[in-house]
């Protein structure tokens, strides 16, 4: 009997880590994947104006809280915000105005709205 009863504590005992795992897995998850998004911060008032390379590839900041403007660092992930980068692929050289206020219609693309009022009365750092 006492064999028996050894058994069955070693069996509850391996039972009650697995079911706290799922509800730790899916704590884990709600913390690192939010279901509600972030909103994207300004980063900077004025546009960048950067050189794109034909052919390569690049992830311009969605979040607004990158200390590579206009390009992604990773900050999204760290800070939990539940965005992503815009990835695309340059078709040829030459010079462009990428977004910084993170509120243009044509991502990554300037298209002037950092000049709005709503824009310039926003603080660096804050959503829209």
């Amino acid at each position: 009997m006492g064999g028996m009863d050894a058994l069955l504590r070693r069996a509850a005992w391996l039972a009650l880590p697995k079911l706290n795992q799922r509800r730790d897995i899916s704590s884990w998850l709600a913390r690192w994947f939010p279901k509600a998004p972030a909103k994207p911060v300004v980063a900077l008032k004025t546009p960048i104006k950067v050189e794109l390379v034909a052919g390569k590839t690049y992830r311009w900041c969605v979040c607004g809280r990158s200390k590579k403007q206009p390009f992604c660092d990773g900050s999204h992930f760290f800070q939990r915000t539940g965005l992503s980068p815009l990835k695309f692929k340059a078709q040829e050289t030459r010079m462009v105005v990428l977004c910084t206020c993170k509120a243009t219609q044509k991502p990554p693309f300037c298209d002037g709205t950092h000049k709005s009022e709503r824009v310039q009365k926003a603080e660096v750092g804050s959503p829209l």
